[in-house]
């Protein structure tokens, strides 16, 4: 991959637990180490977006909405998500600071969108209901928003996304060819793969791309697939071997991708599923050998949330006194 390294720390695994989701966990996998407090801007929230050292949170009752930055305490209030929880990820086309930042909410399941200039008083609305395709996944990258959608033959394609006012979205499909076909992939293989899961993550070099696919069979995790998208040299590429790079993907699509090191395994993937347990998994790309581990002594009956955020985002908060 070109270019350096710019991000060397791996994220931290944010838990929010407890009865009413009251309580939070940062866990330092690089560490092995976890500290507990209790934030009250965290409480109660869904965490659908971690960058540019801001983190996006949606009340998960009233649905106000806003960003917030850790380390100055800044706050930057967003119009009421209507219907916020049908949405599990968003993207920031650029730091919130900056003129013309546009924020883009996504739901993967329900084929919605909404989307906003940061001082807009409220939500702009897409759906591609009337579409022939749905928007998979998404991510901002060199102040442009880029997307994956998978039409009715489950073909995964690339597009641009851009901003229409606050009445619409426009999607551009990118890699098309001399006779207008655009690249199409990944196809599930073996053929018994019957479903698959994507998200958009930049690279730590901050060069490329990189989708990140997981494919299912039934309910089961059968493999991940990676490839490298290259928006400025019109490639994309599959990627057998990451190197000495790790990759993280939260249960709700968000990622990262940092350089390895320390008890940080190289060459691998590490995963959150909610849905199934409160373990971290780390899945090899060298044999596609899973393992896991549980990241802090979580317990109760209520189902924690987790979600990986940027590792600079939260060391203030922390101030390195881990249990």
């Amino acid at each position: 991959m070109k270019g350096e390294n710019r991000e060397k720390q791996p994220p931290f695994l944010l838990i929010i637990h407890g009865e009413l989701h009251e309580k939070q966990s940062f866990y330092n996998v690089l560490e092995n180490r976890y500290h507990t407090t209790c934030i009250p801007i965290l409480c109660n929230k869904r965490v659908l977006g971690s960058s540019y050292g801001w983190l996006v949170l949606v009340d998960r009752f009233t649905y106000d909405c806003c960003l917030w930055n850790p380390i100055s305490s800044s706050i930057i209030e967003l119009p009421i998500l209507d219907r916020a929880h049908l949405y599990n990820r968003c993207v920031l086309s650029k730091p919130p600071t900056e003129p013309d930042c546009h924020i883009l909410f996504n739901s993967s399941s329900t084929l919605e969108q909404s989307f906003c200039k940061i001082g807009d008083d409220e939500f702009g609305h897409h759906s591609l209901k009337q579409e022939k395709y749905d928007l998979k996944a998404i991510a901002s990258f060199q102040n442009k928003i880029y997307g994956i959608i998978e039409d009715d033959e489950c073909d995964y394609k690339v597009v641009t996304i851009n901003l229409v006012g606050n009445s619409s979205l426009e999607l551009k499909r990118m890699f098309v060819d001399d006779e207008g076909q655009p690249w199409i992939g990944p196809q599930p293989s073996p053929n018994w793969v019957t479903w698959k899961q994507s998200c958009l993550i930049e690279s730590p070099c901050g060069g490329e791309l990189l989708l990140v696919t997981k494919m299912y069979s039934g309910n089961y995790l059968n493999r991940f697939r990676v490839f490298r998208v290259d928006t400025d040299g019109n490639e994309i590429m599959e990627l057998e071997d990451i190197g000495k790079q790790t990759i993280f993907i939260s249960h709700w699509g968000t990622g990262f991708c940092c350089s390895s090191s320390g008890r940080i395994k190289s060459n691998s993937i590490y995963y959150t599923d909610e849905e199934i347990s409160r373990d971290i998994y780390i899945y090899s790309l060298d044999d596609g050998h899973k393992t896991s581990f549980t990241p802090s002594p979580v317990v109760g009956r209520y189902v924690p949330l987790t979600y990986w955020v940027e590792h600079g985002v939260l060391d203030q908060l922390i101030n390195n006194t881990f249990e």
